[in-house]
């Protein structure tokens, strides 16, 4: 995978392959302009995740919920930080059926899984797996859906980190979301 993807040119990287992924715009801190406020004037709440051009910060500012007023109280104190800021309509973790990484490789498939409400940090970041598979069928239909997506697509030694909610979600208004593709490590992924 090309090293020098800040996080939302990756989001875009998995809409580009046709996965569904939420809705969102880039606030880059050196944009004076308050063309955002178009954006989330049309929302009663909104999503917000930030990142610095120059290095992987896991500590950056995050909120997953936040009323529009305090979005406009908080985008420009998070830019004056020098942070980009990805502000989304949002997607409520209440509404998760589960999360998990998916590791794929030309010759395998590895599924961990957290259940029931709560983000895909839990298995990337928590280290809370409540289920794992290694195979493209499971004992779960809903899963079986998003693996099918994973298998069908071109890309090997990769991770892919995604959800799946009770109501549909993101720009596809579908149920299954991916939020990233990463490389394994290996430098053999063909992204």
């Amino acid at each position: 995978m090309r090293k020098n993807r800040n996080k939302y040119e990756r989001i875009q990287f998995v809409r580009d392959l046709g996965f569904n992924t939420e809705e969102n715009i880039l606030i880059k801190p050196t944009d004076l302009s308050n063309n955002y406020r178009k954006f989330l004037n049309d929302l009663e709440k909104c999503s917000l995740r930030s990142f610095r051009e120059e290095f992987e910060d896991f500590n950056s500012p995050a909120h997953p919920i936040l009323t529009k007023k305090e979005a406009y109280s908080i985008i420009p104190k998070i830019r004056k930080q020098g942070y980009n800021i990805i502000l989304a309509k949002p997607i409520d973790p209440k509404d998760c059926l589960f999360a998990g990484a998916v590791y794929k490789t030309s010759k395998n498939i590895v599924t961990e899984i957290a259940d029931g409400p709560g983000t895909v940090r839990r298995v990337t970041r928590d280290g809370k797996i409540d289920r794992s598979y290694s195979a493209y069928e499971t004992d779960d239909k809903k899963l079986n859906k998003c693996l099918a997506e994973f298998k069908n697509c071109h890309l090997e030694n990769v991770i892919f980190e995604f959800s799946y909610y009770k109501i549909p979600v993101g720009y596809k208004k579908q149920n299954f979301i991916v939020w990233e593709i990463t490389d394994d490590g290996s430098n053999n992924s063909r992204v």
